[in-house]
């Protein structure tokens, strides 16, 4: 129950009614004014079903108006000022035998800049899990976790999206809001919206991944869309490791499990990196390398 008795951003049942008429199947949505962390709770959710030997259906979703405790990668933390973001996770439920984890950040990734395009905002994806504005300003940050199970590993794909963030309530000097980008009071950026257009471009793209069978999925669609869009690739990059080691240079593709490729020659997978940097005088953004350049 939302305390404040002010109507929640997201209406379950108004967004499963409006997905289905995009051609997308919502088995439930959960959302409230307040949670600690959606992806937490839905991972919660998860383990307390598996002990009697069952999971929520895939494509459940746990959202809020309010995140106050929010993981960022590596065990950061994040947060932002209520009902100013847009923040949910999503249960995937791979096939056995799935490993192409990296592609799934990516490809969320791409399913916000579509949706962020549609509400007026051009913007890039940035590896492995960023989605920032054309001048390199952060709008949305994903993260995925797996949950080990007996019945198999599953995924919590969350992410959280700038959308009525104003101009002081913005985390650090380098991130920005729809609400800022398109120059609209917040209260006119719609999330109902938005997360419906998110969701009709994430969960073909998904099954695509999990259905591509044994050819190198980087000449996939799917694939093809999120190298155009990614403004990470021929770009100059510091990879700085958790080690304290450090690798420069060109980002020049993607393999065949989403780890970016350096100087055509050695790849790094997202675990592999604490910051992924531009070099100091390359910041600009950078136009991405041709599609199909990495091969």
């Amino acid at each position: 129950m939302n305390s404040e008795h002010i109507p929640l951003l997201v209406d379950s049942a108004s967004v499963i009614r409006a997905a289905a008429d995009r051609g997308v199947s919502i088995p439930r949505l959960i959302w409230d004014d307040t949670c600690p962390s959606t992806n937490d709770e839905l991972a919660s959710l998860v383990r307390e079903q598996a002990v009697g030997g069952e999971t929520p259906a895939e494509f459940t979703i746990r959202g809020t108006d309010f995140q106050n405790s929010g993981h960022g990668r590596l065990g950061r933390t994040w947060t932002v000022p209520a009902r100013r973001c847009l923040t949910w996770s999503i249960l995937l439920t791979p096939p056995v035998g799935f490993s192409r984890w990296g592609w799934i950040p990516l490809i969320a990734g791409e399913a916000v800049r579509s949706a962020v395009a549609e509400a007026g905002v051009p913007a890039v994806i940035k590896w492995p899990n960023d989605v920032l504005t054309v001048d390199g300003k952060k709008l949305c940050g994903i993260l995925a976790r797996v949950e080990p199970l007996p019945q198999g590993p599953q995924i919590i794909l969350g992410m959280g999206l700038n959308t009525r963030l104003e101009p002081d309530d913005l985390p650090r000097a380098d991130a920005s809001s729809l609400a800022i980008e398109t120059g609209v009071d917040g209260s006119e950026i719609d999330h109902e919206a938005l997360l419906v257009s998110i969701l009709s471009t994430l969960i073909p793209c998904y099954r695509e991944l999990t259905e591509y069978g044994e050819t190198d999925f980087r000449d996939s669609p799917t694939a093809h869309q999120v190298r155009e869009h990614m403004v990470t690739l021929g770009t100059q990059v510091r990879v700085e490791k958790p080690d304290g080691s450090e690798l420069i240079g060109i980002a020049t593709g993607l393999d065949s499990g989403a780890d970016l490729i350096i100087d055509d020659r050695v790849s790094v997978s997202a675990g592999d990196v604490h910051h992924l940097r531009p070099v100091s005088g390359s910041s600009g953004p950078v136009p991405p390398v041709p599609d199909g350049g990495e091969h």
